[in-house]
């Protein structure tokens, strides 16, 4: 009877712990597609070489994404003192169409 109940409870510490985590999952629905690879990989290097030109630091993230109809590559920089930037290129030509200072992290930590 204690195996039982043993191999209940641990079934149920399974399934907890797999609820828990499928909630930290990020689905996307807005897959992007991609149908020239080359072109895309070309367009996302010239993103992060003018990132980098711009602000000289270490890269945090990359994201491609569709905004306003329009698909863009976001690079986030961090510069000296968890000062970021946040550069958006035109995903297609890699050519650069925002650039803005991002919130400092360690003071959205603190919020």
């Amino acid at each position: 009877m204690k195996k039982i109940a043993a191999i209940i409870l641990a079934t149920m510490g399974l399934t907890f712990a797999l609820v828990i985590n499928a909630q930290d999952v990020d689905y996307h629905k807005d897959s992007i597609e991609i149908s020239n690879p080359d072109a895309h990989n070309a367009a996302l290097q010239a993103c992060i070489k003018a990132a980098l030109e711009r602000h000289p630091g270490a890269i945090t993230e990359v994201e491609v994404e569709t905004e306003d109809g329009q698909k863009i590559i976001d690079v986030d920089v961090q510069v000296t003192h968890g000062k970021s930037w946040e550069v958006e290129c035109d995903a297609s030509t890699g050519n650069v169409i925002e650039d803005k200072e991002g919130s400092d992290d360690k003071e959205e930590a603190k919020k």
